[in-house]
């Protein structure tokens, strides 16, 4: 018996939960071999690598040129996005005041995940240094704030991110 053939969204989200599932498998043997400071360390320059990779390969295949203004990066963020983010990572993004974008996570599926396997204590964020890894490959030069060296969410305070831009 044919299954039904599967939405262009339920396919996304298939392939993004599998390799979710891959990058959390990997980090917890990575920890369990070499110690959680290791493995989060190591997470770090991964998801930097993996964020600049997949977005130049993003922009070729969209055919878009690295954006050189508030409103062309916007426009290249949202699109990479809506391929690149997990639908069960839950934020909000404002773009403004001036050139910053801001991200207000509410349900963080890698705090959540890092809890569960008792890893919490010394994990340090992937998830905006990918992000920033996209800026990159956008050839965005800009500034994160806060320190994300320890999860602000493990840290009782609200997972704001900040990152200002100097665009030509």
């Amino acid at each position: 018996m044919a299954a039904d053939p599967w939405t262009l969204e339920e396919l996304r989200g298939f392939l993004l939960r599998n390799w979710m599932t891959h990058d959390a498998l990997w980090l917890g043997e990575v920890a369990a071999r070499s110690g959680m400071a290791e493995a989060s360390a190591m997470n770090l320059r991964v998801c930097r690598r993996l964020g600049t990779i997949e977005t130049r390969r993003f922009l070729k295949t969209a055919s878009l040129a690295p954006p050189r203004d508030m409103a062309a990066l916007r426009g290249a963020f949202e699109r990479a996005a809506s391929v690149l983010v997990p639908p069960f990572f839950h934020a909000d993004v404002e773009f403004g005041p001036g050139d910053q974008v801001v991200f207000h996570t509410h349900d963080c599926f890698a705090y959540n995940g890092m809890v569960k396997a008792g890893l919490i204590q010394d994990y340090a964020c992937g998830i905006f240094e990918r992000i920033e890894g996209w800026f990159d490959a956008m050839e965005a030069k800009c500034r994160r704030t806060p320190d994300l060296s320890r999860c602000l969410k493990h840290q009782g305070e609200p997972c704001v991110v900040t990152f200002q831009f100097e665009l030509a």
